[in-house]
């Protein structure tokens, strides 16, 4: 018979094999595709050239961060879809209502994206940013009550003192040469060991000695340094490819992806195993220790309360220790990141400068007439134009990806806008209906540049439009600082929002004191570039040298 001619199927080679299950998973994720996400049909949107890539080779291969959402905002209104991997479509939303309802009204509704918890989870560890859901309210409300005003205070301290060795530094350095004239520093570098000083401090009590140069470096203080720009700097095609899928696996096989023998993925084991070492020896140590009176810091605080919960309720010592490497990364290059736009905006901006450093100067003379030696946190707080200075750079330059901006919608649900956006059929579109398992992508730059929200000139420098409560009244509340985004906003805002603002103004306050800054030779264009989800500093044309931020530096 002539079936009995044919080969038996275990007889064909496994080469002819493998194509099946491939083929089978594109013609799933199309036909998935093509009958799931229908809601978003007359919604408009930039046209693709790619089923497989769509948009996201485009979106992470941005040299300067916003263009594209910028240019779309513009284009499109306040919601809009692109494509993601696999032809699937993503609503990515600017307008302020509609953000409220994802960010606040819905809160857990719209939990982080399965392949965001993952890379979440082997690079930052089983911390605040991976957990989602009733893990994630465990997390925070264990971690919530370390991260108050009050309980940050004694930290400040810190912020100065550290600030102060880097002016020192700054000050040797420039005395090198002739101190009349601007010399050329890449402040960045200094930025992030000063960074990283203060958080190995307040968080474990551990002196890294990053600014301290004849201190032979430290194993955690090389695979820190760059991390991210070396392991993310414009993905290729593969790895974005890759990560997408993820969306698709089992939660079995994905507790596995860290363990891939790839270039990043082994920086981050590294960085995990240094970070988590660390903290075990700290905690370890100070269980034996008969001292009443022991050292405050972070950990310190967050392993007593954890042992003071009902066992039920305690973290697991790897969450615990998740902690630590979280924080160490989201305090760390983030606010040295931070720090270098906000001078370097200063120094394209002399007047603001000049007013900044006035304000400062003002200040100082008031608590020198009552024999304060330096400024105390509530004095900083109440220079309002710096203030506002460091919330129009988080507006219009810092912009960062935010970590809590990819999401997906674990229910079906009707979005509302603000303000209706023209659909496809010419109509007005004032809600947007999603089904559960739509991604959504909340977009903080374009936000945080919303002409509705920061008026007309949104997209200026003008740190004085803080000022003004015409702006204010109109906006719908979102964000924890500002109303901005760049912190996110309800249950899974950002915990350590105020730890970032003191720093921030600790550290900007001494160096505008000690130093005057001007703009990079004409030669030399700044790039805000991705890398994974920061906004590193770099060179245009030299991309290949890192993150670096090239000012004019004098002393006063």
């Amino acid at each position: 018979m002539p079936f009995l001619s044919c080969p038996s199927l275990l007889q064909i080679p496994f080469a002819l094999w493998l194509p099946v299950p491939l083929v089978a998973f594109g013609v799933f994720l199309f036909v998935r595709g093509r009958l799931r996400w229908q809601t978003l049909k007359n919604l408009r949107g930039p046209p693709s050239n790619s089923w497989l890539y769509g948009h996201q080779v485009q979106f992470y291969h941005q040299k300067d961060v916003g263009e594209l959402d910028f240019n779309w905002t513009k284009e499109y209104g306040g919601a809009w879809k692109i494509d993601g991997c696999f032809g699937r479509n993503i609503l990515m939303i600017s307008d302020p209502g509609a953000i409220r309802h994802i960010v606040h009204t819905m809160g857990y509704s719209y939990p982080k994206t399965k392949s965001f918890q993952t890379f979440a989870g082997f690079a930052l560890g089983r911390g605040l940013v991976w957990a989602a859901g009733d893990t994630h309210v465990q997390h925070r409300k264990l971690l919530s009550p370390i991260f108050t005003a009050q309980s940050l205070r004694p930290f400040y301290h810190i912020f100065r003192r550290i600030a102060a060795q880097l002016a020192g530094q700054w000050k040797d350095k420039l005395q090198e040469n002739d101190c009349s004239t601007f010399q050329v520093l890449n402040i960045s570098r200094g930025l992030v060991d000063t960074t990283l000083d203060i958080i190995g401090e307040t968080v474990f009590d551990y002196h890294f000695g990053a600014l301290d140069k004849n201190k032979e470096k430290n194993e955690f203080t090389e695979v820190l340094h760059n991390m991210f720009a070396e392991s993310n700097l414009f993905p290729p095609k593969g790895a974005i490819l890759f990560s997408a899928s993820w969306d698709y696996w089992p939660d079995i096989l994905l507790r596995y992806v860290g363990e891939l023998p790839f270039r990043q993925f082994i920086r981050f084991k590294k960085f995990l195993t240094i970070g988590k070492r660390l903290g075990k020896d700290l905690v370890d140590s100070q269980a034996a220790s008969d001292d009443i009176i022991r050292r405050r810091n972070i950990l310190s605080s967050l392993v007593e309360a954890n042992n003071k919960r009902n066992k039920d309720d305690r973290l697991s010592e790897d969450e615990v220790l998740s902690q630590v490497t979280t924080l160490l990364f989201a305090g760390h290059e983030t606010t040295a990141n931070s720090l270098s736009w906000i001078l370097y905006e200063l120094a394209r901006h002399p007047d603001d400068q000049v007013r900044v450093r006035e304000e400062i100067r003002t200040k100082r003379i008031e608590i020198t007439a009552k024999g304060q030696a330096d400024f105390a946190l509530n004095e900083l707080e109440s220079l309002t134009f710096t203030s506002a200075v460091i919330k129009v750079c988080t507006l219009i330059v810092i912009n960062s990806f935010n970590l809590l901006s990819f999401r997906v919608a674990a229910v079906d649900d009707v979005v509302p806008l603000s303000d209706c956006v023209v659909g496809v059929d010419g109509q007005p579109i004032s809600n947007i209906e999603v089904v559960a398992g739509q991604q959504v992508f909340l977009s903080t730059c374009a936000y945080n540049r919303h002409p509705g929200v920061w008026g007309a000139d949104s997209y200026q420098w003008r740190p004085t439009r803080h000022f003004e409560d015409e702006i204010k009244e109109k906006q719908i509340p979102i964000g924890l600082y500002s109303n901005l985004l760049t912190f996110s906003g309800g249950p899974t805002g950002c915990i350590g929002w105020r730890f970032a603002l003191s720093e921030l103004l600790a550290i900007s306050v001494e160096l505008l004191e000690n130093f005057e800054f001007c703009a990079p030779p004409n030669n030399i264009k700044m790039l805000r570039t991705p890398v994974g989800v920061l906004i590193a500093p770099m060179v245009d044309g030299k991309l290949g040298e890192g993150t670096q931020m090239p000012l004019g530096v004098r002393p006063l």
